[in-house]
């Protein structure tokens, strides 16, 4: 009978130091992680930050690259890198630089549908520029009767915006 009562005694406090143990392993387990989470956290923002920096970095060298490689080759390359570097400029609001890019690469495309793309874009952004005559005289240069279509519509628009100024 004092066996019994013992082992019962034993169970009640094994049971009960095993749930404090629990219990207190459980709340250590959350205070850590969450100092954890607040130190890599902070890590984390300041290689976000590193990282932003050096995409910047790398986009204006990207850029200089993009417009030395326009200067130096005259090819197929050149011009779609030409294209590429023209949209980076409209995006940036950069209006008479991408102008500029897309006359320059205008001058050594030699395909006609290629030609005519440029076209389309150099009235695009003197829409978006809002000089309205260059457009216009673009416009009336194309003679290819599946693209008239298109840069007729480009024309209507701007004779309608002409006519609302």
């Amino acid at each position: 009978m004092k066996k019994n009562k013992f082992m019962t005694f034993l169970k009640k406090y094994f049971y009960l130091f095993f749930c404090i143990g629990l219990f207190s392993l459980s709340i250590c387990t959350i205070v850590m992680g969450r100092n954890y989470k607040l130190r890599n956290n902070d890590k984390n923002i300041e290689e976000f930050k590193e990282i932003t920096d050096n995409l910047q970095k790398k986009k204006v060298d990207l850029v200089r690259n993009k417009q030395n490689f326009l200067r130096k080759n005259q090819n197929i390359y050149s011009i779609l890198i030409g294209i590429n570097l023209s949209k980076q400029f409209f995006l940036q609001k950069k209006y008479t630089q991408a102008i500029d890019v897309l006359k320059r690469i205008l001058i050594i495309t030699e395909e006609e549908n290629l030609i005519l793309y440029i076209k389309l874009n150099l009235v695009k952004i003197y829409v978006k520029k809002k000089d309205f005559s260059p457009a216009l005289d673009i416009i009336r240069t194309v003679n290819n009767s599946e693209w008239n279509e298109l840069f007729q519509q480009y024309k209507k628009f701007i004779l309608l915006k002409k006519r609302s100024q």
